[in-house]
């Protein structure tokens, strides 16, 4: 079986807002939008010197040996998509694939995907890997957005997008010096956290776990605690609670207001506890405390 082992620019565009359009105008035209709007997202690629891969449902999977080429067809995607009923959310990564049968595999692939479903419709989010594979002259159009936590790894990601035309208003040029007006330095907080006789601090862009795995920052021994249950970060001067677990997890963070959250992120404010799997009113329930103080 040949293998192609690459590096490569990976971009996955996956168009929303199709459903509604099948209510509202019906199944026939709205599948032709559909095909139209993959079709222009091809044809771009191609301008561009990408690679059509595949489309899956309603999204395009390509491959670009240049990361400045694939920036440029995103940037069209984007612009061409505005001006329609119809959005995309795009991922843009920069790794290792492995190309055969015409198709493509490796965590590359994986990352990709995961920040394409992680986008808001619209919105476009990129690696990393991807902003240091380009030029320095050609990373003026991104703006590290945050850390982010993709499902299925563990460690943070920093995560860019493209500047907006409004966000781009806001930047002057005073004697050849950009000035961005809106950026101010984010807080300085640290998070407590604690359980029985455990306690840890978590720190800006730090990650704390917890679950029932040895491996976990904070072990919760019980069969209903996942192995890797959550964790808490902080990053841009805000606390959060990552929710991956099957179970999910009750969130309190004032009196009779109980949350629950599962596989989703949750800003944590003031303090206030967690329980993993169980409300935190039932006996057996293993609650967590947590403290947001000033850093």
């Amino acid at each position: 079986m040949d293998q192609e082992r690459l590096l490569a620019a990976v971009l996955l565009a996956d168009v929303v807002g199709s459903t509604p359009l099948y209510e509202r105008i019906g199944d026939d035209a709205a599948l032709q939008q559909v095909s139209d709007c993959l079709g222009a997202m091809r044809e771009i690629v191609a301008r561009h010197g990408g690679d059509f891969i595949h489309s899956k449902g309603d999204d395009v999977l390509s491959l670009f040996k240049n990361p400045e080429a694939a920036l440029r067809a995103v940037c069209q995607i984007s612009r061409q998509l505005t001006e329609g009923p119809l959005s995309a959310r795009i991922g843009l990564h920069f790794g290792a694939v492995i190309r055969t049968r015409g198709e493509v595999f490796g965590d590359a692939v994986n990352v990709t995907a995961r920040l394409s479903t992680t986008a808001n419709p619209g919105e476009v989010l990129i690696s990393q890997s991807f902003c240091e594979a380009l030029p320095a002259g050609s990373r003026s159009g991104l703006r590290l957005l945050d850390k982010m936590a993709l499902k299925g790894k563990q460690e943070l990601f920093d995560v860019y997008t493209l500047w907006s035309d409004d966000e781009a208003r806001t930047q002057i040029t005073s004697r050849g010096t950009i000035i961005d007006r809106h950026v101010a330095p984010p807080p300085q907080i640290n998070l407590v956290i604690r359980y029985g006789d455990q306690l840890r601090s978590c720190r800006n862009n730090e990650l704390v776990t917890i679950g029932r795995s040895p491996e976990c920052d904070i072990v919760v021994q019980r069969p209903w605690v996942s192995r890797h249950h959550a964790a808490f970060t902080i990053s841009n001067g805000k606390a959060r609670l990552i929710e991956r677990s099957s179970s999910g997890t009750f969130v309190s963070m004032g009196p009779d207001h109980e949350v629950f959250v599962r596989r989703e992120d949750i800003l944590l404010f003031g303090s206030g506890v967690i329980s993993p799997g169980r409300r935190s009113s039932l006996g057996d329930a293993q609650i967590l405390h947590y403290e947001i103080v000033s850093g």
